[in-house]
């Protein structure tokens, strides 16, 4: 057998390299993308005409029904096309042929799949978001500082451990949160990095807060991870953090352990801490293949406790208990945790990042998938700053798809970036605001602001949207999908405004005094109903409001005598 494998074969019978995969790919489809490289050329002068030649010749022999070429070369021998079984069969044929391969998917800045399979990729593509202005901090076992994916990314670091101290002098707390194990640098990575020498971060302009709460063995305490989650809420005024990423956890529990002992107690509160501070907390599920159980701090109420899903099928997957077989995209993972305190799923099996040292490194588990979702939490927020960690739950679990964990017939929702950024971005909130001010009056207040559907006319019906403030203000939330016809700015005594399809900031506009009889004209009507009611205490004939229908009504209304509403001289 060993003669036979080293033996040469017969030198004029040997295809070009590279045809197996294509005919494998030829049984399902009538024809094929490939790529032809053709012999080299010698280099010269005459280089550019001896390629075309040899691309011609080609393209000759070949009957183009069987090779329909789509790409050829200036300064590379060889063409690109479409080729069918007898086409293939006469490419092979051809002594110009050098090889002939399937053509090759590429993609963007080296995206990872896990970043493709949640639509990250669209996001950056389509809505321009890419985390900037967001900080996300990673508890784990620190970061390497120096990565020059990360390094750009850093804003601000620390360290609370008491399994292998903190650098530079192994205390138990310091300034510096330099990774000594990996693991904290490679979550920092699917976050954030910036794609130079490993794959693109789901939110690569974001920035990281770094805290060392495990040691250079990946392992700690809940004490040090309790510090550090104390440590970012303390110093939030300066650190600004909106996102915070666990990829760690210990113990096991079933529902919700908020109560469970002392350690969940206090993961609970400090929870609670930084939701009120603003900071959503993502947290791993875990990796024991427990079907009803999560670790803390995953299992707290106010965590998005995150479990994994492969993102590309496998032939097989082992982990240390329990193996998969012939998986698909989108299938939980047998390793992850889940319990009905399970809020999200997402990729975690191979996922390249940084690595500590520099470079990339590939690692799997529910630390690996907790990092994507809040990532693109920061995709979120940077679409909608003012989204509470309330929202940004609510929206990543209603626009994730449905995953079914076979092993409990549970339905969690799979992380889905672009569902959740275009829920945001579509459906966001923009206000209409302006001013109304109250010609002859201090108090602007109490102006009935209406919003229509329908085009502006000179009446207003219904309860108003929003009235002004005594500055005469007003803001009203509407969402941006939502487009209104009309404004209208009401008062009593006064003429009305109105602004077609209003947007934005309208500015400000001045109601004209004087109409009384609310006719929508300042004229001897108006001024006769004030000179009945003159020197009494009618309201309704009251446009100054002090009391009184006096002198500086009916100057008012004389001032604008014959003006008519709507005005509509917003500025």
């Amino acid at each position: 057998m060993l003669m036979a494998a080293l033996s040469p074969g017969p030198s004029l019978a040997q295809s070009p390299i590279g045809v197996t995969d294509i005919e494998s790919a030829l049984a399902g489809e009538p024809t094929v993308k490939v790529i032809v490289a053709l012999h080299p050329v010698e280099a010269g002068v005459a280089q550019a005409g001896q390629i075309a030649q040899g691309q011609a010749n080609l393209m000759n022999t070949v009957n183009p029904s069987d090779f329909q070429v789509t790409q050829t070369y200036q300064t590379l021998p060889a063409l690109a096309g479409e080729v069918t079984p007898a086409g293939l069969e006469a490419l092979r044929q051809q002594p110009d042929v050098a090889a002939i391969a399937l053509d090759l998917p590429v993609e963007i800045a080296d995206v990872t799949p896990g970043a493709v399979f949640i639509g990250a990729d669209a996001v950056w593509r389509d809505f321009g978001l890419s985390g900037a202005g967001i900080r996300v901090a990673v508890l784990d076992t620190g970061v390497d500082t120096v990565h020059v994916d990360l390094a750009g990314s850093l804003v601000s670091q620390h360290c609370f451990n008491r399994t292998g101290g903190c650098l530079p002098e192994r205390g138990t707390e310091s300034d510096s949160a330099q990774d000594e194990n990996g693991h904290g640098t490679h979550i920092a990575g699917i976050i954030a990095s910036r794609g130079q020498t490993s794959p693109q971060g789901i939110a690569a302009a974001a920035e990281l807060v770094a805290v060392r709460v495990l040691g250079p063995n990946g392992t700690g305490f809940s004490s040090d991870v309790l510090a550090g989650m104390d440590w970012v809420v303390a110093n939030q005024a300066q650190l600004g953090v909106k996102v915070m990423n666990l990829s760690l956890g210990g113990g096991g529990y079933a529902g919700v352990c908020d109560q469970a002992d002392a350690n969940t107690m206090l993961y609970a509160t400090a929870v609670q801490a930084a939701r009120q501070a603003g900071i959503t907390v993502f947290a791993a599920a875990g990796n024991s293949g427990q079907a009803d159980i999560l670790m803390a701090p995953a299992c707290v109420s106010g965590v998005v406790a995150v479990g994994n899903v492969y993102d590309a099928p496998l032939v097989s997957m082992g982990w240390p208990t329990c193996s998969d077989q012939n998986t698909v995209a989108g299938q939980v993972a047998c390793s992850s945790n889940s319990s009905p305190e399970l809020d999200l799923l997402a990729p975690g099996v191979l996922i390249r990042s940084t690595n500590l040292g520099g470079g990339e490194a590939t690692k799997s588990g529910t630390s690996m998938s907790t990092p994507h979702a809040a990532a693109v939490a920061a995709l979120l927020l940077q679409a909608n700053p003012n989204l509470a960690p309330a929202d940004l739950e609510t929206i990543l679990e209603e626009t994730g798809a449905p995953v079914t964990d076979s092993r409990n017939g549970r339905v969690t929702p799979r992380l889905d970036a672009l569902a959740a950024v275009t829920r945001v971005v579509v459906g966001q909130v923009t206000p209409i605001s302006g001013t109304v001010l109250l010609q002859g009056r201090t108090d602007h207040s109490g102006t009935r602001i209406y919003l229509s559907d329908d085009p502006c006319s000179s009446s207003v019906t219904g309860e108003p949207t929003a009235l002004t403030n005594t500055e005469g203000r007003f803001v009203i939330n509407a969402s941006t999908d939502q487009h209104y016809l009309c404004l209208q700015a009401a008062k009593r005594g006064y003429l009305m405004a109105q602004q077609d399809e209003p947007k934005g900031e309208l500015g400000i506009i001045t109601l004209p005094g004087g109409d009384v009889v609310e006719d929508q004209v300042i004229n001897i009507l108006d001024l006769a109903f004030m000179a009945i009611r003159y020197r009494s205490s009618d309201p309704a004939a009251d446009v100054n409001a002090d009391g009184q229908v006096d002198i500086f009504d009916l100057t008012i209304a004389a001032s604008n005598y014959n003006q008519r509403g709507p005005v509509t001289n917003w500025e």
